[in-house]
């Protein structure tokens, strides 16, 4: 019995061994490197700020990139070109191409991208005009319409029925704060085009630029807005602006620092533009030192044009308007009408126009005291035109008001010099509203009384005034809404000729 259940176990251990055998038999081993699934091609596109009813700037390269599989050949043809041009998508299924563009031609044209093989893409109703990058903060957000927290710009209504504009086109950028720069815009936008139909979702500022600039300079005209409400100039300025003004690295990390320009200025770059329009500040009054605005603005275009690297774009800012944070604070209502701060932070706006190809639209007759985003955008949007009409387009035209040149004291009179001052006015012939101030030795400003004489202003110090007169300042507080303007309807730059802390 004991060799019965003996010869059992080793015929059970030889089978269990022949099958454990024949079980690696059938799995040989092999020397060829395990298989990977391959990478899933990228699919055909072009870059996402390209499309349909767009406007692509005239005299200068268009650049169209996009994604496709590694080394396919893409082919593109224009309507304007006889010739097709043609590249290849680099291994990691990148690819660009550069075409030339000629005058302006309000025209309709196409481009057609083809992946050879593949499927087409094609973008229609395009025109060859200008395009400008309207940027900065809730001014510039600011619609046409009156869409909540906006009360719509004056006569919206009005405005927008009259706005049948099909050679102004408008791209609208979401809110993006992006860690870094990216080269595509996250968040769907649309290049549409302006009429009665569209025109409420425009920024007031930007549409009132493009429609000055499409009928004076009759040019197809392309903005795209790219603004965010109580947004601080750090967030739109790009970090190498950060790292070559090391003085400026107490802004690098607060306020959503280079955020902005990370999500909605970095994927433009590669676009040929004109220019762009600025208006922010609100969310730097605070700046302490105030001259630091000059130095952040200045730096943020500075690295906007590196960036686009072509050339020195022109760029043109808005000045801060009339504005009395403290409005309804004070007994009676009104503000405190001897606060500086908002005119020392205008004067560091107008410090920013030392930086080459800028310039700078004057609001201190279009304000309101008590609203920090007046609805008159018109005037605002129309002279920031002007400038780039005077000083991009080579116009004749004047796009400033007066400003201070010098000045002769004659006991208790002073007589003001002014350039731009031709034809010195008020709006509608109106009492003068009386802004100036002098000082003598004690730094005390008190208000004197100024006429108009032949294109000069004269101050008359008051009767119990301290003489002698040491310095004179011109609409230089919180809230003046002034109307002296020359004969092109342009208001006076508020300045004062002291350097005083006061």
């Amino acid at each position: 019995m004991r060799l019965k259940l003996a010869l059992a176990i080793i015929t059970l251990l030889f089978v269990l061994g022949s099958c454990k055998k024949d079980n690696y038999l059938t799995l040989p081993a092999t020397n060829n490197p395990p298989k990977t699934l391959p990478k899933t091609p990228l699919s055909f596109t072009l870059a996402n700020t390209l499309q349909s009813n767009m406007v692509i700037q005239r005299n200068k390269p268009l650049n169209i990139w996009g994604t496709a599989a590694a080394s396919s050949k893409i082919i593109l043809k224009t309507s304007w070109l006889t010739d097709s041009v043609s590249t290849t998508a680099d291994a990691s299924g990148n690819w660009e191409l550069s075409i030339n563009i000629g005058s302006a031609n309000a025209t309709p044209q196409t481009i057609t991208a083809t992946v050879v093989g593949g499927k087409s893409i094609s973008l229609k109703n395009i025109l060859i005009g200008d395009v400008w990058i309207c940027s900065g903060q809730s001014n510039m957000v600011m619609q046409v319409d009156s869409i909540a927290p906006f009360q719509g710009v004056t006569n919206y209504k009005s405005e927008i029925a009259a706005a049948n504009y099909p050679n102004i086109r408008v791209l609208t950028l979401q809110t993006d704060y992006k860690v870094n720069p990216v080269d595509t815009l996250s968040s769907p936008a649309s290049w549409t085009v302006c009429s009665p139909q569209t025109a409420g979702d425009i920024s007031g500022v930007a549409y009132y630029f493009a429609r000055k600039l499409n009928i004076d300079m009759n040019v197809p005209i392309g903005i795209i807005v790219s603004a965010v409400d109580g947004t601080s100039c750090e967030a739109w300025t790009n970090e190498a602006a950060f790292e070559a003004n090391p003085d400026l690295a107490v802004y690098a990390g607060i306020n959503n620092a280079t955020a902005l320009y990370n999500g909605m200025i970095s994927p433009l770059k590669t676009l040929s533009i004109t220019g762009f329009i600025w208006y922010q500040g609100e969310n730097n009054k605070t700046n302490n030192p105030v001259s630091d605005y000059t130095k952040l603005n200045s730096a943020l275009i500075v690295g906007w044009r590196a960036i686009f690297n072509q050339g020195n774009l022109p760029f043109y800012l808005v000045q801060m308007p009339p504005f009395a944070q403290d409005y309804f604070t004070t007994t009676p209502v009104g503000g405190d009408l001897t606060e500086d701060s908002y005119a020392k932070f205008r004067e560091a706006q107008a410090n920013v126009l030392n930086v080459l190809n800028t310039g700078m639209a004057i609001t201190m007759d279009v304000g309101e005291p008590n609203n920090q985003h007046p609805p008159d955008k018109k005037p605002v949007g129309e002279r920031l035109a002007l400038l780039a009409e005077k000083n991009t387009y080579n116009q004749s035209v004047q796009c400033y008001g007066p400003q201070y040149s010098s000045y002769v004291i004659n006991s208790n009179t002073v007589t003001i010099s002014f350039k731009n001052s031709s034809g010195l006015n008020t709006i509608n012939n109106l009492p003068l509203n009386q802004y100036f101030y002098i000082a003598g030795n004690n730094q005390v400003f008190e208000r004197a009384n100024a006429q108009i004489v032949n294109d000069q202003i004269v101050l008359t110090a008051p009767a119990n005034f301290s003489l002698p007169i040491m310095a004179i300042r011109y609409a230089f507080t919180e809230a003046p809404v002034t109307n002296l303007q020359n004969s092109a309807g342009l208001p006076m730059e508020p300045f004062r000729t002291d350097n005083w802390s006061n």
